[in-house]
């Protein structure tokens, strides 16, 4: 379907209630989060909440905002345990920080405790991201024309999204950028591309690995447009991150320029020694912004959302080939937007089913550690298996447009 199709004001959209499945859905997630985090583990005889210790960094980084010390908070954490995501996330996560010092709750940083009293108040308020990334989720499906089965793919974004992100990990700015990114494509397809490159912008600085996104949105926009886009969409966060950098140079140049990660927590790459432990990604994330700029001008002038969003769910999901280590999260959110794309595109058979599974076993091989080439050989044929589609429909698409345009120009020669 043309962009030029879809391109409506809201109230046109045929979506009565875009809030009530995500507010239930959210509440679901909430519940379920808390109950497997708490009561779940008191039924299996464990002697300590499951909290996500990643959760607990970003809060510590929070304490910083009612403090009134908000210019530090990359200074927050120890030698190689950073607060290392964009300065957004101590804002949103402030009120619940200023909680915790009036009513002195516990928390499981820098010490693990084994029933930290904040969880109870940090918990919810972090599930409950869940909520605009399903309603982003929709927005966009609806934006793209899918009218039947919106609900179903929420419950995909649940659990291939939220739940590895959010509930396993503790990464809810993750979802949150994410939601973000959704609705700025949601904006491109409906004519408010400039609108849209604000949200980009606030991705980014919500999770630096949104700029990943800039390069197909601004080649999916007009050729007008492009320009304005761009500095919408990199220029706020620019300035806005560089202002840390300045303020408190050693400690906010290590976190957002220089971020570090244990090799023992996931999967290294094999560009690494085996013996390698606290290692930095930033050389090899380099190579994942250079293939996104390559997939925009492959996406440059593209009018059909389906491959746009096919092009965004590959940069999205080829991020973690130029991670020096792995987890899974990395892969969810491109996980999501190439199933989106392909329920959109209306394979709803056999097809999607395919590809659903595809991404469940690329998640599902995360826990498994075996000798780590054999490990990397089986994602790298899934991950090829999941891409070929969109990757295929993109080419042809490109193909199509060159035969196009080499028959006017024979025509205007002739």
């Amino acid at each position: 379907m043309p962009v030029d199709e879809l391109r409506a004001d809201e109230a046109d959209t045929g979506d009565r209630h875009p809030w009530r499945a995500a507010l239930a859905l959210g509440l679901f997630a909430i519940v379920g989060g808390m109950f497997a985090s708490t009561l779940l583990q008191s039924m299996l005889g464990h002697t300590a909440w499951w909290i996500p210790g990643d959760a607990w960094i970003s809060l510590r980084a929070a304490h910083y905002v009612p403090q009134g010390t908000y210019p530090l908070i990359y200074e927050t954490g120890t030698l190689h345990d950073v607060f290392a995501a964009g300065p957004l996330v101590p804002l949103v996560l402030a009120p619940i920080a200023a909680i915790g010092d009036l009513f002195h709750l516990q928390e499981s940083y820098p010490l693990p405790r084994a029933y930290p009293s904040m969880w109870l108040v940090f918990g919810p308020y972090t599930l409950a991201s869940a909520i605009p990334l399903l309603y982003a989720a929709r927005a966009l499906a609806t934006q793209v024309g899918i009218r039947a089965g919106r609900v179903f793919l929420q419950w995909m974004v649940l659990l291939f999204v939220f739940v590895p992100i959010v509930v396993v990990y503790g990464h809810f700015e993750d979802a949150v950028a994410l939601a973000l990114l959704m609705l700025a494509f949601r904006d491109l397809f409906a004519a408010r591309e400039l609108r849209g490159a604000l949200f980009v912008a606030a991705a980014i600085v919500f999770k630096q690995w949104a700029l990943l996104a800039v390069p197909v949105y601004v080649a999916a926009c007009p050729s007008v447009l492009r320009a304005r886009t761009a500095v919408r969409s990199v220029v706020p966060p620019v300035l806005f991150m560089g202002a840390f950098v300045a303020v408190d140079h050693p400690y906010a140049t290590r976190a957002l320029l220089q971020p570090g990660t244990w090799a023992s927590l996931g999967h290294s790459a094999l560009w690494l020694p085996a013996t390698a432990d606290y290692v930095s990604s930033v050389p090899a994330r380099t190579g994942a912004f250079a293939l996104a700029l390559l997939v925009g001008w492959f996406t440059r002038n593209e009018r059909d959302p389906v491959t746009v969003l096919g092009a965004l769910g590959c940069v999205l999901l080829s991020r973690f080939l130029f991670e020096s280590v792995v987890h899974a999260y990395y892969l969810a959110p491109g996980i999501a937007v190439l199933l989106l794309a392909e329920w959109a595109l209306g394979s709803r058979g056999r097809r999607f089913v395919t590809q659903v599974m595809l991404g469940a076993a690329l998640l599902l091989a995360f826990p498994f550690h075996p000798p780590r080439l054999l490990w990397w050989i089986v994602v790298y044929v899934l991950t090829a298996a999941l891409l070929w589609r969109p990757v295929s429909r993109l080419a042809d698409r490109r193909t199509a447009s060159a035969a196009g345009a080499a028959v006017s120009a024979r025509v205007l020669t002739s």
